[in-house]
Formats: structure tokens, sequence, C-alpha cells
């Protein structure tokens, strides 16, 4: 239908392909209260239904419209291996373009879950990636896994996320992560600050400068 080749389009510019469809069960609404929206669910280890995101594909002002059900889920668990580095990231798209073993947090925060999962788990590797504007979350959540014993690569994301890197730029990230300890982090919370102060003082000059032109 043409509805259908419209949400297949949307979804092959995002980097998607067909085995991709078949793999994450994704779905789309043409009426209804997710009416032109991609329908991407989640579903716990037990294979249930936990979550599901729903995503407009036809420019709708309002991109996400989520159920009104909680959060403190681990997204697409039925995926995941334990057994092996896990991967987080913002998105859905991010985990989808990551393919391996990516779990997205909804946003930049983790679901307590989550963390659970991750902490009583066998997996000992876990990559944070994080958009470049939520680095601070990143070091953040880094630290909590850090304390516990876990070994935590910080992926450098700079300009791009996942989906718009796609699977082989990002694999690339991957390979080059650094494994992180309480040296190198506090040298990253540093930078971080450092930055923070120069765009203060930067805007402040700017400012001064408007205010003397005036």
């Amino acid at each position: 239908s043409v509805i259908a080749n419209n949400v297949k389009k949307y979804l092959y510019d995002r980097g998607l392909i067909d085995n991709d469809f078949i793999k994450y069960q994704i779905g789309y609404c043409t009426s209804g209260e997710y009416g032109g929206r991609i329908i991407i669910p989640s579903y716990s280890e037990s294979n249930q239904l936990n979550f599901f995101i729903a995503r407009t594909y036809d420019g709708n002002y309002f991109k996400y419209k989520n159920p009104e059900a909680s959060k403190d889920i681990v997204f697409f668990e039925n995926l995941i291996n334990w057994q092996t580095p896990v991967i987080l990231c913002e998105g859905v798209f991010d985990a989808i373009a990551i393919r391996r073993n990516a779990i997205p947090l909804l946003g930049k925060n983790m679901a307590k879950a989550l963390y659970k999962k991750l902490l009583i788990s066998s997996c000992s590797d876990i990559y944070v990636a994080l958009d470049a504007d939520a680095r601070n979350r990143a070091l953040q959540i880094s630290e909590q896994l850090l304390n516990q014993g876990k070994r935590v690569y910080l992926i450098e994301m700079k300009d791009k996320d996942p989906s718009e890197m796609g699977f082989k730029a990002f694999t690339k990230h991957v390979q080059q992560a650094q494994e992180l300890d309480l040296s190198n982090l506090m040298v990253h919370k540093l930078d971080l600050w450092l930055n923070k102060e120069w765009t203060f003082l930067n805007r402040m000059r700017k400012k001064d400068w408007t205010s003397i032109q005036s």
C-alpha cells in the first residue's frame, strides 16, 4: 500500500533494513490514538510486551507519543545476551543502528530495572554511548557502574549519534573506546567542567560587547 511504502521509506532513510522490521517486529498505525505513527515494541526476558515507542512518520509536530506505562524496564530485554558486552545508548533508533546488544535508555537517565539487571548479570563490560550533549550524564552512569566493579568504556560521540553514523562507523568508535578507571574519569570530569567554564566566559564576553555597542 501507499502508506506501507511511506513507512518503509522513512525507516530506510533512518538506516534500517528489511531484516530489522522482522527482528524488532516493527509495525505502524493508520488510525486511532497512534494513527500516523510507527510502532516499535519492547519485550521482557519472558517475551511479554513491556513498552512500545510510537514515532510519527508523516511530519506530525509531536514526534513521539508513548503509552501511559512505566519506563522502569529493560527495553529490548528479550534480545539481550547478558554473557557478552552491552552498549547503552539514548534512543531506539540508536539501538537498532548499533545492532549488537544495545539497550536504549529512552532518554539520558538509566532506569532502576536496567541498573539492577546490569549489576546482577554476568555482563562485565559495558559501553556507554550517549550523545555529546549528555556527556555529563554519561560520566555519571559510568561512575555508578565503575563503583560496582564493572568494566566501563566511554564512547566519544562528538557531533553524531549512532543512528546518524550507521553501523560501520559506530563499530569503529566501539573499537576505539577507552576503558575508564577512576583516574581518567576525573580527567573527563575536569575537561567537561573547563569546557563549561570556557563557554560561560565566552557568552559573558559576547554579552558585554553587545551592551557596549548598544
